[in-house]
């Protein structure tokens, strides 16, 4: 038998975050707002569980200015992001709660290198006597390195709104029983894709029929919904306001099948949905959402169109 030889295991190293951006409005808040313009994901998508559009940096907010003001993709919510380069504050929690008043955002984020007790407790307190909607997000901006490796970042949540506290604080009646399993299936959906390692992302599930996830480019997703009228599943690229694209790869539509092994569903901007835009190209299976037992062959079909997709039509669109 060979001798074990041990792994070279080498020491995780923090770094001052100063030492990569030394000022926060002109460094890091144009460096963050990037990343989330970027077609991939973000590292902050990823850690709130939620697809963002940048609609400001240093926004007017009376005499002071708001780092950055996003949108929810998925539902529209205004997002405010406030940073800073050092531990935590009472003058920037202030800030966060008045900018958030100021533009009407449903969610704050606030990034530092170190939260101080009280400032982690007040979020936490917020996070659970705010209203269903309304969520806090306490993110700690780490700089890593092994030896002499290329810096890391870790953008790495401290406090954010946890599920079951949400749901505690609707009223009875708040949710249909079909939007009750809607949130159930999406919630071991999101499970599953967090367990697997796969291009998609897990997103926050809510009672809706739609399970939305980015694909590389901004004005393209991947859309997965439960039809419960008709009792099907579906598995949808969602091309939004560009025709001339989708003509594009519908002219590829024979290649495209082959490469899936199945025949699409090609949908134009005007077939899609009434008053409209969008195009879809589909992949469609029955599904009844009742039917729990059917659950993880449902979410596994989903799980492996979806990645289909990818392999597909993610070099695609980015060359288009």
């Amino acid at each position: 038998m060979s001798q074990f030889e041990p792994p070279d295991f080498r020491e995780l190293k923090p770094q001052d975050v100063r030492d990569f951006w030394e000022h926060e409005a002109h460094e890091f808040t144009p460096w963050l707002a990037d990343s989330i313009r970027g077609d991939d994901a973000s590292h902050l998508e990823d850690v709130l569980g939620l697809d963002l559009e940048v609609i400001e940096t240093e926004k007017d907010v009376g005499k002071y200015s708001v780092d950055i003001v996003a949108e929810v993709i998925d539902d529209g919510r205004q997002i405010v992001i406030e940073n800073q380069l050092e531990a935590s504050d009472h003058d920037h929690l202030g800030k966060c709660i008045a900018y958030a008043a100021g533009v009407d955002a449903d969610i704050i984020v606030w990034v530092s290198p170190q939260f101080n007790d009280e400032h982690k407790d007040a979020f936490q307190w917020l996070n659970k006597n705010s209203r269903e909607g309304v969520d806090l997000f306490a993110v700690r901006l780490e700089v890593w390195r092994i030896g002499d490796s290329p810096p890391a970042v870790r953008l790495n949540p401290i406090e954010d709104p946890s599920e079951w506290k949400e749901k505690a604080k609707r009223s009875e009646g708040d949710l249909s029983e079909t939007k009750k399993l809607q949130e159930e299936y999406w919630t071991q959906f999101r499970d599953l894709i967090s367990d697997r390692d796969t291009p998609l992302r897990a997103r926050k599930p809510k009672p809706q029929h739609w399970y939305n996830n980015p694909i590389g480019r901004s004005g393209f997703k991947l859309q997965f919904t439960v039809n419960t009228v008709e009792d099907n599943l579906y598995c949808q690229l969602v091309i939004q306001d560009d025709p001339e694209v989708f003509q594009e790869l519908e002219g590829q539509k024979e290649t495209i099948e082959e490469e899936m092994e199945e025949q699409l569903i090609w949908s134009p901007p005007e077939e899609a949905q009434r008053n409209s835009k969008r195009a879809k190209i589909t992949l469609r299976r029955s599904g009844d959402l009742t039917d729990k037992e059917s659950w993880s062959d449902y979410q596994i079909w989903m799980l492996e169109r979806g990645e289909q997709f990818h392999e597909v039509f993610y070099d695609r669109i980015q060359h288009l």
